[in-house]
């Protein structure tokens, strides 16, 4: 670690324990959207949907326009609650929906640390971590309350995925009629309501919008249906629920007291596909160019964070996780290593980080019907992309390869990379789940919904 570093990491710290010896520990709440095109929301350009929401997040905070994230969805939600790199956490790419597998069960999270310090913790919406053993639920990963869904894909009406159920309270069954954006921020607004002043309280809220299946209430689909457009109409109208669910989370703050002293932060877990695209950006989810990676990142913390304010830094969802822990007085002693940076300096005041390098993919030979990933690493202004070379800074479209210009420069950050390569944990095996489809997953939820339907017959 340099020394700037280190001494960016200690003040940030000390900040933190004078606010929190004068009560000023703040809640914190993440919202997170699933496979948001970067073109959408109003405060990135956006006229086709409203964003009312959204847009008032941005202006009463700091929106960060070189945030990065990782390619598909678990690899990114992994980076997030561990502060490392995938290819550390065993989450390189995500758990399918016949499939054993989850994040390495050593990782330390965010709840872990935040539970440590003395809040409470919950989940509400989409984990994608692991699907099927308990050791990889939410409520073994230091969440103290859980709802939503494990896998990825569900209906947004019936809350199944192939069939098979998907929707727990506190890892139990639950059967509930409803669109699942608005049961999202219903339950927050639920929770909220019981919830303690005198404690504080991480809540992480990863909507499952506007991910497919493409689906929403009629009479917001209905308003979109004459417009000519790669999007469909359901994909706008999943959009205008999400920004609604957000306004309802917010609101839900005001309304029980919580909004001044929560930190709020809203980030997308990865661009949206290449049919719809991500506006001027290269590419979409599932490659490694910029519109799969750069996705919006707001913080809101009223007269801790100034407002209307975008702050143009590479950064990382790796970072999220010291950030967090140092706002909450947590503490950052663990035995893995943790590849994000304290982002505070950054967002109140917009100082640069001290960093070399975002390592955003290493090569992944193809398995079975798994495609093979390019190796991926930003080192300052360049971006390497398999053999391809892209200057971030003068070109962040990645329209001119200048790869031939600097053959010194690939060959160190390929060299880089393959470096990296011997840091790699192995993933778990990713093993077809037994009898699949299950009736819910969940092993133990499956297990004792199939003996109560036993007894029955």
């Amino acid at each position: 670690m340099g020394m700037n570093r280190y001494v960016a990491t200690l003040l940030s710290a000390l900040l933190v324990l004078c606010a929190a010896s004068a009560g000023t520990k703040p809640n914190i709440v993440v919202m997170l959207s699933d496979d948001l095109s970067w073109t959408l929301p109003g405060f990135n350009g956006g006229k086709i949907v409203p964003s009312p929401n959204l847009d008032r997040l941005a202006e009463e905070g700091m929106l960060l326009t070189q945030f990065y994230v990782q390619s598909v969805c678990s690899p990114t939600r992994a980076s997030f609650l561990t502060g490392r790199y995938p290819f550390r956490t065993g989450v390189e790419e995500r758990p399918h929906s016949n499939d054993i597998a989850g994040m390495l069960t050593d990782e330390r999270t965010l709840a872990d640390a935040l539970t440590e310090a003395g809040y409470f913790t919950a989940i509400f919406g989409k984990w994608h971590l692991g699907n099927w053993q308990k050791k990889h639920l939410p409520m073994q990963r230091g969440f103290q309350y859980q709802y939503g869904h494990y896998s990825a894909l569900i209906d947004f009406f019936s809350h199944e995925r192939e069939g098979v159920m998907d929707w727990h309270r506190n890892e139990e069954p639950l059967q509930q009629e409803g669109y699942s954006t608005y049961l999202i921020a219903d339950e927050v607004d639920h929770l909220l309501a019981q919830q303690d002043k005198s404690k504080p309280f991480f809540f992480y809220v990863p909507f499952n919008a506007v991910h497919g299946p493409f689906q929403a209430p009629e009479e917001v689909v209905s308003k979109y249906r004459h417009i000519d457009s790669a999007f469909l109409p359901e994909q706008f109208a999943q959009f205008e629920c999400l920004d609604i669910a957000v306004g309802r989370v917010m609101a839900s703050l005001e309304k029980h007291g919580f909004a001044e002293n929560t930190l709020v932060v809203f980030f997308n877990d990865n661009g949206a596909g290449t049919r719809i695209g991500n506006g001027s950006y290269k590419g979409g989810k599932g490659n490694y160019y910029e519109g799969a990676l750069r996705v919006p990142c707001i913080f809101r913390w009223p007269k801790h964070i100034a407002p209307n304010r975008r702050v143009d830094v590479p950064t990382h969802a790796i970072d999220l996780y010291p950030t967090l822990i140092n706002a909450a007085g947590a503490s950052l002693k663990q035995e893995l290593p943790i590849d994000g940076l304290d982002l505070w300096q950054t967002i109140t005041k917009g100082e640069g980080l001290d960093r070399e390098e975002i390592v955003h993919c290493l090569d992944m030979a193809a398995q079975g019907k798994r495609k093979a990933y390019k190796g991926t690493l930003r080192h300052g202004d360049f971006k390497l992309v398999g053999d391809e070379l892209y200057n971030i800074k003068q070109d962040p479209y990645e329209s001119k390869n200048v790869a031939n210009d600097h053959p010194e420069k690939v060959s160190a950050m390929k060299a880089r990379l393959k470096a990296l390569l011997l840091e790699r944990r192995p993933a778990e095996s990713h093993d077809p789940i037994p009898n699949y489809p299950p009736v819910i997953f969940g092993e133990v939820e499956n297990r004792e919904l199939m003996k109560k339907e036993a007894r029955r017959n």
